[in-house]
């Protein structure tokens, strides 16, 4: 058994636990009431066991990846009793299902939010700001990716289609002029990917990922969704109603269209992710495996422990919020909770940009 009580909690840190064999159960419950963890197998090392006494879990939450294992009626009471959020996912990033904490109750909020989003004008509001700050990542992610590559026609390109956001006046054209960019983004990291990575961009296979970038994209942003849908909960808005994305985009948006809503703004700390890697040759294509008869991509087990570590690196990076110091997961929450204020107060300003990361440390390419 492993003891991580002097572990120091961080707003992003969550537990993970994959392979054959998860356990989640309470033992001696009338004298410690112990959360039992124990992780599943995926090769021949044992597994390992983690002992929580209430109050003292020392993570954020717990991500569970694995078709084999269970989770005793104990340990729910336990995980709710102490809102500890629990998220199920697939090998593929998809996420599953969620045990959430009890969302505070706000009636007058989600009332505000169903009308917006019922409101062509107030919807675009909230839909533009959020494309405008997905594109001003993807902008600064391309030229902090220049100084080693030759990407800056491609910043020119794409600056100038950015630029027509502001013109833009339907969430259509707002999703257009968002198309328009990836397009062009995904193209320049794909010219700076090895070949053999098979690497073409995103695609609607995307999804069903048979290249190893797509499927490291695509297990970040299960996680990055996990994340955004926790803040989602304990700000009491509606995961149900988005505004960029809704029901007629995809069927498996319908119950969490606001947290793809809250991914968009920090989908770059998973692209970054991935290149710094996927770059730097932490991550190749014999870290990865197809598996039964889907023909589908999926990391070996010790490449998914390094990706995860740094991806959670990543997530806790400083960023400067006037003069104080706070990590890219406080700032999901921030942002998160400033536009349920704009929902209440529609005169307010609505600003996904701010802060803007420091990325000053060129990507060291092997």
């Amino acid at each position: 058994m492993v003891n991580l009580r002097t572990r120091k909690t961080l707003i992003f840190n969550p537990l993970h636990l994959s392979g054959f064999g998860v356990k989640l159960t309470v033992q001696d419950l009338a004298h410690m009431s112990v959360l039992r963890v124990t992780n599943g197998r995926e090769d021949e090392r044992q597994s390992t066991s983690y002992a929580f006494r209430p109050r003292r879990f020392p993570f954020s939450g717990i991500i569970v990846e694995g078709k084999s294992g269970y989770v005793s009626l104990q340990a729910f009471h336990w995980l709710s009793k102490f809102r500890i959020p629990l998220f199920i996912m697939d090998y593929k990033g998809n996420l599953l299902s969620s045990l959430l904490p009890r969302s505070p109750s706000k009636p007058e909020l989600r009332e505000a939010q169903f009308n917006a989003a019922h409101s062509p004008e107030r919807k675009f509001k909230i839909a533009r700001a959020l494309v405008q700050a997905k594109v001003a990542r993807s902008i600064q992610v391309l030229d902090y990716l220049s100084e080693l590559h030759d990407l800056k026609k491609t910043v020119r390109t794409v600056t100038e289609q950015s630029e027509r956001l502001s013109s833009a006046r339907t969430v259509r054209d707002v999703r257009l002029i968002e198309a328009q960019v990836a397009t062009r983004y995904w193209y320049a990291l794909d010219s700076m990917l090895p070949k053999h990575l098979c690497f073409d961009g995103r695609h609607r296979y995307s999804a069903n990922a048979s290249d190893p970038v797509n499927a490291s994209l695509n297990y970040g942003y299960g996680v990055l969704k996990g994340e955004c849908l926790r803040h989602v909960n304990s700000a009491g808005l509606e995961s149900t109603i988005g505004f960029l994305h809704d029901s007629r985009v995809s069927r498996e948006r319908i119950n969490h269209a606001l947290a793809h809503d809250l991914m968009e703004p920090f989908r770059w700390l998973i692209d970054l992710t991935v290149m710094e890697m996927f770059t730097s040759n932490q991550l190749d294509l014999k870290d990865f495996y197809f598996t039964g008869d889907d023909y589908t991509y999926r990391f070996e087990h010790d490449a998914k422990l390094r990706f995860i570590h740094q991806l959670i690196d990543h997530f806790q990076k400083p960023v400067q919020i006037n003069g104080e110091g706070h990590s890219w997961s406080m700032v999901i929450q921030q942002k998160t909770r400033a536009l349920g204020e704009f929902l209440l107060e529609p005169k307010r300003e609505l600003d996904f940009i701010e802060p803007s990361p420091l990325l000053e440390r060129p990507i060291e390419v092997a």
